[in-house]
């Protein structure tokens, strides 16, 4: 039995209406509205048999429509993969046909090609022929022309040949002497580098005397000013002293002059001394004195002889009194503040300082010489330090 009979006999009624589950579900109201209107006007008992029978037959159609949405759902899914089977078969018919008109077209063109490739053939077979009858002919003049060739290039490759030996045996030479000189210059180059080397250290040993030098140089130069300036103030205080000293003569042969005079007058006779007026007076003692008992009220010429005399042997006595000793003036700013014994001493310091300041610029001296005399021996330029 085919279980699909009836399918397709639905398939094939084309006035058969189609019914949903929804139109399932209309039916089942308007069958309701019928029953309640049957209940009312007859009561339940009227439907009580026919109503299992209804709601039966509206489930049985409820599923068959829902089968039949199925069936329809599946069916027009078929359907359209028919049609589009179909179309595809369509398709490949049409395309089988364009390759069979490609193929044919194919087949006619290698048809015409293979016959104008058979022509080509011949056609270029009769030119094989033509030429090698006439490579026959001019196969000779061809051997002769490529033996001249032959023969001129050989004798040009043999002259660019000795040519190059030239050449590559010059440039040997040159190769050779550029490796001398190459060799001679490295080792020149090591030289200048030991040089450059030794100046170097030379240059650090100059550095570092040089700022040793500085440094006693400097230390040098403050004692030289310090010296230079303790000798200008000896010196001052020598110059004050020798013009002391001398000034200190001079009173000194003023003070002999006068004890000189003072000796003459002496060795003269006590009893008789000569005055202007030529009136000699007698005296006993050295020294003009008042006569005991004398009135002080004197006047006369011989009492002013008297007094002017003993005013003078009163200035002799004093000059005589001071023979011998240094007379100083403390008001006097260049008056002497030295001994003989400290005198000499600053002469002594003095010395000395002279005789240092003359071995430091001795040793000034000895010190520069040298390092320009070795680097005027070096040849070397002037060195900032």
């Amino acid at each position: 039995m085919d279980p699909y009979k009836e399918r397709r006999d639905i398939m094939d009624e084309d006035l058969l209406e189609v019914v949903s589950v929804v139109d399932v579900y209309d039916q089942a109201a308007e069958i309701g509205k019928e029953f309640e209107k049957l209940i009312e006007g007859h009561g339940v008992e009227a439907v009580t048999d026919l109503m299992p029978k209804v709601i039966k037959s509206l489930e049985q159609l409820e599923l068959l429509a829902s089968k039949y949405e199925k069936e329809s759902s599946e069916i027009n899914e078929l359907r359209s993969m028919i049609e589009k089977l179909e179309t595809e078969k369509n398709e490949r018919a049409q395309e089988r046909l364009r390759y069979e008109e490609e193929l044919l077209q194919i087949e006619e063109n290698w048809q015409r090609e293979t016959r104008e490739l058979v022509k080509s053939v011949s056609r270029l077979q009769d030119e094989n022929q033509k030429l090698r009858a006439n490579l026959v002919d001019t196969k000779e003049a061809v051997a002769e022309e490529i033996a001249e060739v032959t023969k001129k290039t050989e004798e040009k490759e043999i002259e660019v040949l000795t040519k190059l030996k030239d050449t590559v045996d010059k440039q040997r030479e040159e190769l050779r002497k550029h490796k001398r000189d190459m060799k001679q210059k490295i080792v020149d180059c090591e030289a200048l580098q030991a040089q450059l080397d030794q100046i170097v250290k030379v240059n650090t040993e100059l550095r570092r005397n040089n700022s040793i030098q500085r440094k006693q140089n400097h230390h040098l130069i403050e004692e030289k000013s310090d010296l230079e300036a303790r000798l200008a103030d000896k010196e001052q205080q020598i110059t004050k002293i020798t013009e002391l000293i001398e000034e200190q003569e001079k009173k000194t042969e003023k003070v002999e002059n006068v004890t000189a005079a003072s000796n003459v007058m002496q060795s003269l006779p006590e009893d008789e001394v000569e005055v202007d007026d030529d009136h000699v007076i007698e005296s006993a003692d050295p020294l003009p004195q008042y006569p005991p008992g004398a009135p002080q009220g004197l006047t006369g010429e011989h009492g002013a002889h008297r007094e002017e005399e003993g005013e003078n042997m009163a200035h002799i006595e004093q000059t005589l009194s001071t023979v011998g000793k240094m007379v100083i003036d403390m008001k006097d700013p260049n008056r002497p503040r030295f001994t003989m014994n400290e005198l000499r001493t600053v002469i002594m310091e003095r010395n000395e300082l002279k005789n240092k300041l003359h071995e430091v610029e001795e040793e000034l001296t000895t010190y520069r010489p040298p390092f320009t005399g070795l680097v005027e021996k070096l040849n070397l330029p002037d060195l900032d330090f």
